[in-house]
């Protein structure tokens, strides 16, 4: 039996051809039926590219979420290639970084993005560029997308692929800096995809919005879901220029207009819609929604729950390298603002809460680091094999050969085996000999209501062995000093967890995938120190 991820769309033109399956702020819109002629003409302009697709099977895409993109990748996926996201907000020399470890020879890009990154298409590897947008700049080595266009729509041979091919590879960089190629593979994404569909039961009627770049992989709840529904797809149009705030104000407005009822995304997202996106002014029509990526503050959840009051909020965990591992239906929020739980494993996975020597499994309520094995979970990190082989270890508590992936994520099960996060490693810091948990700083600062966002990040010190920095900022007409603030802690957590210093920010940076950017801070804090 086939278990590819495209098929989910491919089954979906058959059977709902005629519906909307995505349409873009502006009014652009695409069939089922017209999005699969363009996906054969991507397939088969790569294709007569590309020649022999087992020695080049990776082809780069360089562009936000948007019709050609996704027809571009649905194209990759038809031929048997590996689509691989390079993120359109990242300095140029890690996108040659990922171009040269992956050899990437085929590159799908936005002409504005192009415009941005000309030197990373100097690599040598690159041998076919696509334009897919109309542009006037066409170099030997690129394609126009009118050649796209004029491509044949015939669909492309089916191919005896399986499911253990890749389908995308997501890069990460962790705190080397360096990125890694996690290899995810048709399974990977299935066995996500049809759990997802088991446990939200999205319908031909659904209309999901489309908020992850590609790079992330809620991206692939985003497209895949959708299309496995047959729902339609709405796509922010992130190439507009715009002032900061009026994005999220503009981004809101969309989910209105289109009777958005479901979206999947970051906590900071859904704080900046309430802070700055005025969504308790919206009429919504939401009837689920699912965050992960981050904890969710206990108490700014509450404010959201209060604003979507008829809406269901479910916590989604699992680190990239993982997919989706557990799930947590947001009912009730505790009274006292405790964590929300993680909840409990998916379907095909099971998660072992492992001991610090990694020769025990923990009781109840002890804390440890988070081991996950299943369908979801990545192959490794694409030539890496040294990182690859410290993450995906052989199981000592089985019988019989398991490899289990170590998350790097700790946290504990209680008596009913519900699941709870307390941190990543890199999260757990000594302070004047302390033990110290970000996230329970974080908590603290989440019951101030001036507050808007909010960051703890820390520093090696060789005196106190860290430094805590606090970036911070206000909700719009507020004001709080510094002074307040650590009174206001002082009353919620022990003196030594005070962050050493406080800065305040007009908008904390975030990621392209829509989280505070906490290496960016703690780079900032070292330079703080450096100038000091």
């Amino acid at each position: 039996m086939r278990y590819l991820l495209h098929d989910v769309f491919t089954e979906s033109a058959k059977r709902f051809s005629k519906n909307i399956a995505i349409f873009v702020e502006g009014g652009q819109k695409i069939s089922y039926e017209e999005l699969n002629l363009l996906s054969n003409k991507f397939a088969n302009i790569i294709k007569e590219r590309k020649g022999n697709i087992r020695e080049k099977p990776y082809v780069g895409i360089l562009s936000t979420v948007n019709i050609n993109s996704i027809g571009g990748i649905l194209g990759t996926l038809k031929i048997g290639c590996t689509y691989v996201p390079l993120d359109e907000y990242s300095p140029s020399e890690r996108l040659l970084h990922i171009i040269n470890s992956t050899k990437l020879d085929t590159i799908l890009v936005d002409p504005i993005f192009y415009e941005n990154h000309k030197e990373v298409f100097k690599a040598k590897s690159i041998e076919t560029v696509i334009f897919i947008q109309e542009t006037n700049q066409i170099k030997n080595s690129t394609l126009s997308f009118k050649s796209v266009l004029k491509s044949s729509n015939a669909e492309p041979e089916i191919l005896n692929q399986v499911s253990d091919d890749l389908a995308y590879i997501l890069h990460s960089s962790g705190s080397t800096g360096i990125p890694k190629g996690i290899m995810l593979t048709h399974r990977n994404a299935r066995t996500f995809i049809d759990w997802m569909q088991k446990e939200f039961k999205l319908t031909e009627n659904d209309v999901v919005m489309s908020r992850a770049p590609f790079k992330f992989d809620l991206s692939v709840f985003d497209i895949f879901n959708t299309f496995n529904a047959g729902a339609k797809l709405v796509c922010y149009d992130w190439r507009k220029k715009r002032e900061e705030e009026q994005k999220h104000k503009d981004y809101v407005s969309l989910m209105e207009k289109q009777k958005a009822t479901i979206i999947y995304t970051t906590p900071s997202t859904f704080i900046i819609f309430m802070n700055r996106g005025e969504l308790s002014k919206a009429k919504l029509y939401l009837r689920e929604i699912m965050y992960a990526g981050e904890p969710f503050p206990t108490p700014q959840l509450r404010k959201l729950q209060e604003i979507l009051s008829k809406t269901r909020i479910a916590n989604i965990y699992g680190p990239t390298e993982t997919n989706i591992i557990t799930y947590w239906w947001i009912d009730k929020l505790p009274k006292d603002d405790s964590p929300i739980p993680l909840g409990y494993e998916v379907d095909d996975t099971e998660i072992l809460v492992v001991s610090d020597d990694k020769k025990r499994i923990c009781n109840p309520n002890e804390m440890g680091e988070l081991w996950c094995r299943g369908g979801t979970v990545t192959l490794g990190y694409l030539g890496m094999a040294e990182k690859t082989n410290e993450c995906l270890v052989l199981s000592p508590f089985h019988k019989y050969p398991v490899k289990f992936w170590r998350t790097g994520d700790y946290g504990y099960r209680d008596e009913k085996g519900v699941l709870y996060y307390k941190g990543r490693k890199d999260h757990m810091v000594k302070v004047k000999g302390f033990r110290i948990e970000l996230g329970e700083i974080e908590s603290a600062l989440a019951k101030n209501e001036l507050l808007d966002e909010f960051c703890v990040v820390a520093v090696p010190d060789e005196k106190y062995g860290n430094r805590l920095y606090c970036y911070y900022s206000l909700l719009k007409n507020k004001e709080l000093t510094s002074e307040k603030i650590i009174a206001f802690l002082k009353t919620k957590i022990p003196e030594y967890m005070i962050p050493y210093r406080f800065i305040k920010k007009d908008i904390l940076p975030k990621t392209s995938s829509g989280k505070v950017d906490r290496v960016l801070l703690a780079e900032e804090s070292k330079n703080l120190i450096i100038k000091k």
